[in-house]
């Protein structure tokens, strides 16, 4: 026998209800999940700040530039009228010619504020020197400077690059250091307390050939100036991401990023150089 009529409706109602409610539990469900999975993928794609810092091993340069407006970078300190070209001989600032293996491990910044062709992309710099060495830093930063900014350096005679010197934030820094910091500074590459080196943002410059130079350019009839300016422009060079070239031609001048710095040798066979444009 039949249950009534309103009974059998009551309960067909009843069992729709059911189904209604489960679906409805299982489309929300489903959206929750949906949601869920959407939080993560935008964690996993958003970046995070990081705040390790480049090790020493790091050895590609910041290959960024900055566009100095002429108002915001104002000559200051000593001797802020500089020149921009090499002539003559370039003083290393040297107060005696015996540089120790070890000085104090620190080094000070060379204050003043030097403009230089402001032409092309302007790479901001500044010299460091460790403390304790023999080396008058404003003197050094004047040569530097002159190197740098030369026609015959990397902005060429159309400046497509120039050299601003400063004692704040900077692109890369010129540290003249000890051979042990200089060891230290340029870890995991060997300098063996003798060469100079590019790591990272750091062109470092061994004291001891800052002041002495290297034997095979005084071989071949070159001065303590003309080393000067191949170790800037050198060292330099790899930070503008150079690598290193070989001897072209023998009997010919050297590219720059030539290794130059031997105490012995013929230099491959050829003439040391020290300009990137001659």
């Amino acid at each position: 026998m039949y249950p009534p009529r309103r009974q059998r409706l009551h309960s067909r109602v009843s069992r729709i209800s059911s189904r209604s409610d489960w679906n409805l539990l299982v489309r929300a469900s489903a959206l929750a999940i949906a949601l869920a999975l959407t939080f993560v993928l935008i964690l996993s794609v958003t970046p995070r700040a990081t705040t390790s810092s480049p090790t020493a091993s790091q050895t590609a340069p910041a290959l960024h530039w900055t566009a100095i407006p002429h108002h915001s970078v104002k000559p200051h300190g000593k001797n802020a009228e500089v020149t921009l070209e090499v002539k003559g001989d370039l003083l290393g600032g040297e107060t005696s010619s015996k540089v120790p293996q070890s000085a104090s491990g620190n080094t000070s910044v060379v204050p003043g504020t030097w403009r230089g062709r402001d032409t092309g992309k302007v790479y901001l710099y500044r010299v460091e020197v460790e403390n304790g060495l023999p080396i008058d830093g404003e003197t050094a930063a004047r040569s530097i400077h002159a190197i740098l900014n030369d026609p015959r350096g990397w902005g060429g005679k159309q400046g497509e690059i120039s050299f601003t010197r400063t004692d704040g934030e900077a692109d890369f820094r010129i540290v003249i250091a000890s051979p042990n910091l200089t060891d230290q500074l340029c870890a995991p590459l060997t300098t063996e307390g003798k060469t100079n080196c590019r790591n990272g943002d750091n062109v470092v410059l061994n004291a001891k050939r800052w002041v002495g130079g290297a034997k095979l350019w005084f071989n071949k009839g070159k001065t303590i100036t003309d080393y000067r300016i191949y170790e800037v422009s050198h060292e330099t060079g790899h930070w503008l991401g150079h690598g290193h070239m070989f001897c072209p031609q023998p009997g010919g001048l050297a590219p720059v990023m030539q290794q130059q710095s031997d105490d012995g040798g013929d230099n491959l066979g050829c003439i040391p150089n020290g300009w990137p444009n001659p």
